[in-house]
């Protein structure tokens, strides 16, 4: 998938130039005068998540400065601006299908389509590559039946992260949120997350795009054209587990601290032109090699015991299965002499029986005899060496590439 949300800093401004953008920022949105509805804005606040398509952007005219003892302080200073958002969603209006990388390329085309969002000429905002890089978020997606992402879930939320501590976050089964002071990793199901944020935004965007492609086209097949690519764009996001690396300011402050310090001009962050996609690719490959070696000893066990239960219940049923899924767990965590004196002889091999049966070993915990009933692939792992990664770029003539800010540009591409 590449590159999502990133936070960027600016080079000094005119002071001019600065007072302009501040009046536009607070007033600045798109909307559809057919309908009256909003199709993007621009936001000077925070943003919500993820998922959030609004652009943050920010007028400032201070910055933290150390003094003698080394204390941070907030001084006045030339005006710069701060602007951070989803690029898939800023240059194709989703975050579902398509990848963003070369992330230098990236910024400049970020860069001019922010110079066209504010009216302003070009070359106005400094060149993308001056810009200072304060969070990288790169997300790769995988597809997986809707079942095989539950089941992911489900072993993962027994594990335990202590590295991480106590602040991990699970949401059911489809969602988990793992906070950190350099990174932030994030794995969802990206289906529900689609259907309760973007949905109603996208058919907006749909809509004003198929009346300005189709002009002859009745209104109601275009809401029907329009209901059908939503439909299209929900097929595919229920079948993505999405995995998010979110780079911190900080990690991106340690990491180029030597480099900084030996170019002696007290800048504390990368610029655009330092950042590279296999700098960005080795952070997401290393932090979540990192989190399933956490969690490996327990996701295997949740798989033995879901592959086992599985297994039970399709030969004998549910209720017969719960006492046989106990006499396994004895039989897999305590031994057979030790689970002999807890049943009668005949109980015993009565028990013992039905698991070889079924097919099932309780020896060192190992039960794959029989391929699992699992739709998640037993060796399945979100890193970019699966084979269940996604990873095609969206085709300029994509209807599902959708720039919200430059729909005219959209129109004549696919015209």
């Amino acid at each position: 998938m590449g590159i999502d949300t990133v936070k960027l800093r600016s080079p000094a401004l005119d002071p001019e130039l600065a007072d302009r953008l501040e009046q536009l920022s607070i007033l600045k949105q798109g909307i559809d005068l057919f309908t009256g509805q909003e199709l993007w804005n621009i936001t000077t606040g925070e943003l919500d998540g993820s998922y959030d398509s609004r652009i943050s952007f920010r007028v400032l005219r201070e910055d933290y400065v150390c003094d003698r003892n080394g204390t941070p302080q907030l001084k006045p200073c030339e005006p710069y601006i701060t602007v951070e958002a989803s690029w898939p969603k800023v240059f194709h209006g989703q975050n579902v299908y398509g990848t963003i990388e070369h992330f230098q390329w990236s910024a400049e085309w970020f860069v001019e389509v922010l110079q066209k969002l504010f009216g302003l000429a070009d070359d106005e905002l400094p060149y993308a590559k001056h810009w200072e890089v304060r969070r990288v978020d790169w997300a790769e997606m995988f597809d997986l039946h809707p079942s095989a992402i539950s089941d992911f879930f489900r072993c993962f939320s027994a594990c335990k992260f202590p590295r991480r501590g106590n602040k991990t976050a699970k949401h059911g089964d489809h969602s988990m949120h793992f906070p950190g002071s350099t990174t932030t990793l994030r794995l969802y199901h990206k289906g529900p997350e689609f259907k309760e944020h973007d949905q109603a935004r996208l058919k907006q965007s749909f809509v004003k795009y198929f009346r300005e492609r189709f002009e002859l086209l009745p209104l109601d097949e275009i809401y029907q054209l329009t209901d059908a690519k939503i439909k299209a764009l929900q097929r595919l996001a229920d079948r993505r587990l999405r995995c998010e690396v979110q780079i911190n300011a900080r990690k991106l402050q340690d990491d180029f601290a030597l480099q900084l310090a030996a170019e002696g001009k007290g800048r504390k962050y990368p610029k655009v032109s330092e950042i590279t996609d296999d700098y960005l690719i080795n952070i997401y490959q290393t932090e979540m090699m990192k989190l399933l070696k956490e969690g490996k000893t327990e996701m295997d066990t949740v798989r033995d015991r879901d592959t086992v239960r599985n297994r039970l219940i399709s030969v004998y049923g549910k209720r017969a299965s719960q006492s046989l899924l106990a006499f396994w767990m004895n039989m897999a965590g305590q031994g057979e002499d030790l689970t002999k004196g807890m049943y009668s002889k005949a109980g015993y091999y009565k028990n013992r029986k039905k698991l070889m049966d079924a097919g099932v070993s309780w020896y060192a915990s190992n039960i794959y005899i029989l391929p699992p009933q699992s739709l998640l692939p037993v060796d399945f792992q979100p890193l970019r060496t699966s084979a269940r990664i996604c990873q095609f770029p969206i085709r300029h003539n994509s209807l599902l590439n959708l720039c919200p800010v430059e729909y005219q540009e959209a129109v004549c591409r696919a015209a």
